[in-house]
């Protein structure tokens, strides 16, 4: 009957030339100003490095690796995005519940593979 619902759906997962594997140790965003999406920028933290550093030239024309004569400082702590997302709310709300229950699964794999 033409009328009848399927009962199955069969999604194919396929990877394009530009799929990459990213880490992340957190996120900063938000909502959009208007409301009708999430914005997710996805970073990694580590020690800042300085913006710069100088050293003196002896008399011999070598560089004297000892001494810092000049260090531009960039702060404590840098996070650098790799990526980011922009979803719906609904798709958030689902995304965030989905890692929720993903998290809480390799916890508990953790838990008894490590004790």
């Amino acid at each position: 009957m033409p009328d009848e619902q399927p009962n199955e759906i069969t999604f194919v997962y396929e990877e394009t030339d530009e799929v990459r594997t990213i880490a992340a140790t957190g996120a900063h965003g938000g909502p959009t100003p208007d409301g009708a999406s999430v914005v997710a920028n996805l970073y990694v933290e580590r020690a800042s490095i300085p913006h710069h550093v100088s050293h003196q030239i002896d008399e011999r024309g070598e560089v004297d690796l000892s001494e810092t004569s000049q260090e531009v400082a960039r702060g404590e702590v840098t996070r650098e995005v790799q990526a980011s997302l922009v979803l719906t709310p609904e798709h958030a709300m689902q995304l965030g519940q989905w890692l929720q229950e993903n998290a809480q699964q390799a916890m508990e794999q953790r838990r008894q593979t490590y004790g």
